[in-house]
């Protein structure tokens, strides 16, 4: 992913800014999702980074950056663009398999599977409108999450996670450091195994 560094002046510009990047799913490096942080934001200039997750600097670092007008209007312009929801595989097989409605009417096949499409988290105006073709509704595979485990010399269970910035142990495995395959492999050590979280 190409690091995108935005100029904040205010709190409400910082708020904004993250609202954006926690509804496409990212968070924090090492703070809760969703948290803004506002004590972390003193009300100098800011500059919010998003790469793989989101952090933040008091002064400019980087080279290129935009500033907080320029990046609400990109938002206008992507949301023109296709809406992607994100799915579990099997969710996106049988999305397929109604939406090519073989041996029978594409308001057949929604009929027959009315309970599963309901059942679907992501609403039922977006999905009917994907099985008809609606070019501005995508759906795709959500990415599978990983984490790292050991057992500990009592034979517990034991999960990585990120604590104040250093890497720990936690008991609890909602606690564990989630991340894509991609990011889970560069904290793995020959002590933790990976493990897909279903």
């Amino acid at each position: 992913m190409t690091e995108t560094v935005v100029h904040v002046t205010t709190l409400e510009q910082w708020k904004s800014v993250l609202d954006v990047w926690f509804k496409q799913g990212y968070k924090w490096f090492v703070f809760e999702k969703g948290d803004y942080l506002e004590d972390v934001f003193a009300g100098s200039s800011h500059y919010l980074i998003l790469d793989d997750f989101i952090y933040q600097n008091k002064k400019n670092d980087h080279k290129s950056f935009i500033e907080y007008s320029e990046f609400m209007a990109q938002q206008k312009e992507d949301n023109k663009m296709a809406t992607v929801y994100e799915v579990s595989q099997s969710v996106f097989d049988k999305l397929q398999k109604i939406k090519n409605h073989e041996g029978t009417s594409l308001v057949g096949a929604v009929s027959v599977n009315a309970k599963y499409i309901k059942s679907i988290e992501v609403g039922n105006k977006a999905i009917i409108r994907y099985l008809a073709d609606d070019p501005a509704i995508e759906f795709k595979v959500k990415e599978p999450l990983y984490r790292l485990w050991l057992t500990d010399d009592n034979g517990d269970k034991l999960f990585f996670w990120i604590d104040e910035g250093r890497p720990d142990w936690v008991g609890a495995a909602d606690e564990a450091f989630t991340a894509t395959l991609e990011e889970i492999e560069k904290w793995q050590t020959p002590a933790w195994e990976i493990e897909k979280i279903e």
